[in-house]
């Protein structure tokens, strides 16, 4: 069998991943035409059909999908390989939260670029999760809650607690929890557990107010909210660790936490192999340590 070209099983494996022939024209930087006629070419050179074509979209045949587990591999380790000889500076992408990204991730990340200069570091927030499979441009993403990460490599990182926090002066202000405006994050997600100041009230064995609880999308907005001193927030130990220590946030009643949820480092197989991947999975475990 003569050996199929480059370029087709570039275009194959992008179609492959992207299961869209459009998708992985625009990847490409081509027409669907040419995507369509390199395909057709490849499986009449190969004498078989690699794709089923269906209205608006492809799926792969069993053969389609025993070709796309070799060219995955094949052309991510030819990406990773390129890289690692380039000289030029190389860029680290990373995808997670908002929240963690904002509140611990970012006044982190100067040190980390202080320690490895040739490495810039790009970090893109959701709070969908990125396929790390179809999409190559990111190296590894921060995971919250659990997950199921088959197929990845995972690095587990932190584990956050909740408990009450305020300005100092508010919190000095207080006798008991039905004095204090209570502000917390409005839980969104229904595949985590919420948590909520009738957990901590309950664990407290306190009575909290039965009017004035205030929510915000956002725990950035919360925490805001709480450093203005309009109230007690309900919030991740981890998040607002850095205020704690900085003194502009205090703990209410610190003896009491709740148990919460962890962070995860993901990233495939090939990426875990890549040197500036390796670099910042040790030096993120290193102070989710510390900050613990």
């Amino acid at each position: 069998m003569r050996f199929p070209s480059a370029s087709a099983l570039r275009v194959f494996d992008a179609a492959a991943r992207l299961g869209s022939f459009k998708a992985a024209a625009e990847e490409l930087g081509v027409s669907p035409t040419a995507v369509s006629h390199q395909i057709r070419t490849l499986e009449e050179q190969l004498s078989l059909a690699l794709f089923v074509r269906r209205t608006r979209r492809v799926e792969l045949t069993e053969a389609g999908t025993r070709l796309a587990a070799a060219t995955s591999v094949a052309f991510q380790q030819i990406t990773d390989a390129l890289e690692d000889l380039s000289h030029s500076e190389r860029m680290l992408t990373v995808s997670t939260v908002p929240a963690f990204a904002a509140l611990w991730l970012a006044p982190r990340l100067g040190a980390f670029e202080a320690l490895n200069p040739d490495i810039s570091v790009r970090v893109e927030t959701s709070t969908a999760l990125v396929d790390l499979a179809r999409d190559r441009r990111v190296d590894l993403a921060i995971r919250y809650g659990g997950g199921d990460y088959a197929g990845l490599e995972t690095m587990p990182l932190a584990t956050e607690t909740f408990g009450a926090f305020g300005a100092p002066d508010y919190v000095r202000s207080l006798t008991r929890l039905s004095d204090a405006a209570l502000i917390s994050t409005r839980w969104v997600s229904l595949a985590l557990p919420a948590f909520t100041w009738a957990d901590w009230a309950k664990a407290a064995s306190e009575i909290g107010p039965e009017t004035g609880l205030r929510q915000f999308d956002q725990e950035q907005e919360v925490i805001q909210a709480g450093l203005a001193g309009q109230g007690l927030i309900l919030m991740s130990s981890l998040l607002v660790g850095d205020m704690v220590r900085r003194g502009w946030l205090a703990p209410y009643r610190p003896d009491i936490v709740l148990p919460g949820l962890a962070y995860t480092a993901v990233t495939t197989e090939a990426h875990a192999g890549v040197g500036k991947v390796r670099r910042f999975l040790s030096w993120i475990q290193e102070e989710a340590s510390a900050s613990e």
